[in-house]
């Protein structure tokens, strides 16, 4: 796993829940790896574009086997899985939800081109809930 870390900044947000959406998509990522497979997590301040809004980016991309097209479109539903006998299909239902609690942003894009598959989750979660519009009174969560 290659990590990298970049100008650490502070955001808001409820640890335990943080701690959930990181630990979902990392254990996805691992699951949807081989045994050589590669997996590079970066963390770095960011600048919203739409927005304006500082925070920080979180990117996680696997060299996995990729997401199909079918399932792309059903990937946040509740339920929906994948994974037929180990999966509950909650995991980036709950992903979502945890980013969208905190005003963030996630997106995806993934390949299963042989020889070329893996996928790449963005987040960006802002610097301060309060940027956009009031929020819930959160602890402070240290992206560092």
């Amino acid at each position: 796993m290659q990590k990298e870390f970049r100008d650490a900044r502070e955001i808001y947000g409820f640890p335990g829940e943080l701690r959930q959406l990181f630990s979902n998509l990392l254990v996805n990522a691992i699951e949807a790896m081989s045994q050589n497979g590669r997996l590079h997590l970066r963390v770095a301040r960011a600048r919203e574009q739409s927005s304006g809004r500082e925070g920080v980016c979180v990117v996680f991309a696997d060299s996995g086997r990729g997401i199909r097209p079918e399932d792309r479109a059903r990937l946040f539903e509740p339920f929906y899985t994948t994974k037929k006998d180990s999966g509950t299909g909650l995991g980036l239902w709950l992903v979502e939800e945890i980013v969208r609690k905190h005003h963030g942003k996630i997106r995806v894009r993934s390949s299963v081109r042989p020889g070329a598959s893996g996928t790449i989750f963005w987040l960006f979660l802002p610097e301060h809930p309060n940027s956009t519009r009031k929020a819930h009174t959160a602890p402070q969560y240290s992206a560092r």
